[in-house]
């Protein structure tokens, strides 16, 4: 079994870098067309693109298995393959650096076993798989220690797609901002939760985000000692999220997470 992950995982990391490539030599380009699938949901040809590369490379190399990107139909196969092709959209078409490739590799129970987070403008590669760690750049990441909020830095991120949900949204993100530090967003999830692993911020809270958005970036979470928990969204096939080092868990728990009532 182990041979078998690492075999994905070296694929992965492969495919992650070839993609991210393809997709940063057509920004610099400019050799897309961005449209809106719905409010403030954006879409690039650059992402449909090097969503057919990544699918392409990973079903050449591992032609049972299955695929879930965010931008195609499912294949069914063997686990499956769970994929951004750029996350971070906005970012990328508007050139901003923050935006990445993400692939991560799910068993038949969906046990997510190993996850790929490439930003091709810094060129930064996370990683992971189960029961091996996480990394940058070939070495091994841990999450912050940072145990009392006040002193940690953290991601929130508004509806900005679904801003019926703002005021209700605001009254979590008040609270954090007058425990903590201070706060920030990045502009895509992968990249934050990685950052939560590399120990450069602390914790994390997002609505409405689809599985694609998180697969990868959260087992290179747990594996760099985080903490990850998700919990249903009012919109369908989207769901809340809280990420954070292990020492602040209990605090978002305790303080943001409301499960069963309206975001």
């Amino acid at each position: 079994m182990k041979n078998e992950i690492k075999n994905r995982l070296d694929a992965a990391i492969k495919i992650a870098k070839k993609a991210g490539q393809y997709a940063l030599e057509l920004r610099k380009s400019n050799n897309f067309v961005v449209t809106e699938k719905q409010k403030n949901d954006f879409v690039t040809t650059a992402d449909k693109e090097t969503e057919k590369l990544i699918q392409s490379e990973l079903m050449s190399c591992f032609e049972n298995d299955g695929f879930f990107g965010e931008e195609g139909k499912e294949i069914f196969g063997k686990g499956r393959w769970v994929v951004d092709p750029i996350d971070g959209t906005t970012n990328y078409f508007r050139n901003l650096s923050n935006w990445a490739v993400s692939i991560a590799y799910e068993n038949d129970n969906q046990d997510i076993l190993l996850g790929v987070v490439y930003a091709p403008e810094s060129k930064d590669l996370y990683y992971a798989a189960r029961g091996l760690g996480s990394f940058r750049n070939d070495e091994k990441i841990q999450v912050s220690k940072i145990k009392d909020i006040k002193y940690s830095i953290n991601v929130c991120v508004p509806p900005h797609r679904y801003k019926e949900y703002y005021d209700s949204y605001m009254k979590k993100y008040n609270l954090i901002g007058r425990e903590c530090s201070d706060i920030r967003s990045y502009g895509s999830c992968a990249l934050e939760m990685c950052y939560i692993a590399q120990g450069l911020i602390d914790g994390y809270y997002e609505l409405f985000l689809g599985y694609y958005d998180y697969a990868a970036a959260k087992v290179i979470l747990e594996e760099a000692g985080g903490m990850f928990y998700s919990w249903p969204s009012s919109i369908n096939n989207k769901i809340n999220i809280i990420a954070t080092n292990f020492e602040l868990f209990s605090w978002y728990k305790n303080n943001i997470i409301n499960e069963g009532e309206n975001e």
